[in-house]
């Protein structure tokens, strides 16, 4: 059996242990993991069919794909041509633009922050318009990146532990600059705990759930020097995440919640192409080898 590791060649740089993570659990489970770069596969329709090179040469076509990069159409063109992939086009497709992911969560009776969906060229009357500390966020931002916290011009009053932060057109020509051509989200600030949740899901079952805590700004993000810990979901809070995995065909994924005053869960994103180094770093669980069990049950 074999199956496409797919990867963008810096993030494969960045994550040479994890690949090789999969290429040990998939000879363990008598699979030949092959790691392909999004960058030299090529894909498009010819003699009125879909098609696959690599390296511009056409390839045998793999057992199934775990695609770790970030590439809705080349998904779809996998499943085109008849190769299970790991996550799916559509889970790709919704979970890497946070829009659409609250969207599509929204009627899970599930608590979710205020958000406004903005088109790329409204984001900065939008901007000069804020009554209130709120969050800006592309739609595609990943690891806490493209994340942005705008103040009211005349707000005297500052949301600890923000009292540093002073409004300026300054710090919105530097938001605008950092949003670029991308749509984004706009929320009301939510101070919280200065904690979130990241709940790691297989399929439908739950693996394990990591709490992190920020040391600095309003991001927990492990990469930014977030605290973590192992955290035991309540009974509730199982109720609530078993709503997001009903209503999605996951193959691994991580979902994320804000803790909000009261130590609530608030749904925040999934992230398609999730990060183990959290999991690996507070838990012994064999995430690689659990997510293959996964993908050849599923064959």
């Amino acid at each position: 059996m074999t199956g496409w590791l797919i990867y963008g060649q810096k993030d494969a740089e960045k994550n040479k242990g994890y690949i090789e993570f999969y290429r040990a659990e998939g000879k363990n489970l008598g699979i030949n993991i092959e790691l392909m770069f999004r960058e030299n596969i090529e894909v498009g329709i010819r003699n009125n069919s879909w098609f696959i090179r690599y390296d511009g040469k056409d390839c045998s076509k793999p057992d199934f794909a775990i695609v770790r990069t970030i590439y809705p159409l080349l998904s779809r063109q996998l499943e085109n041509l008849l190769i299970p992939v790991f996550n799916s086009s559509e889970i790709a497709r919704i979970c890497n633009d946070k829009a659409k992911t609250y969207q599509s969560v929204a009627g899970l009776s599930i608590p979710i922050i205020d958000t406004t969906f903005v088109e790329n060229a409204a984001i900065g009357k939008r901007l000069e318009n804020i009554i209130e500390p709120t969050v800006i966020k592309t739609v595609s931002g990943h690891g806490g990146s493209q994340v942005y916290l705008s103040l009211p011009k005349c707000s005297p009053v500052m949301p600890d532990p923000y009292k540093e932060i002073r409004p300026s057109e300054t710090a919105r020509e530097e938001i605008l600059a950092g949003i670029g051509y991308e749509d984004c989200v706009m929320q009301p600030f939510v101070s919280g705990r200065q904690q979130d949740l990241r709940v790691y899901v297989i399929g439908k079952e739950i693996i394990a759930a990591i709490l992190r805590t920020s040391n600095d700004g309003f991001r927990a993000n492990f990469s930014l020097g977030g605290n973590v810990r192992e955290y035991e979901l309540s009974r509730d809070e199982i109720i609530t995440i078993r709503k997001i995995i009903d209503h999605f065909e996951f193959g691994m994924v991580g979902i994320d919640f804000l803790i909000g005053d009261e130590g609530e869960l608030i749904f925040n994103e999934i992230e398609d192409v999730v990060g183990a180094r959290m999991l690996y770093h507070c838990t012994d669980i064999n995430l690689v080898r659990r997510y293959l069990l996964f993908v050849m049950g599923r064959l």
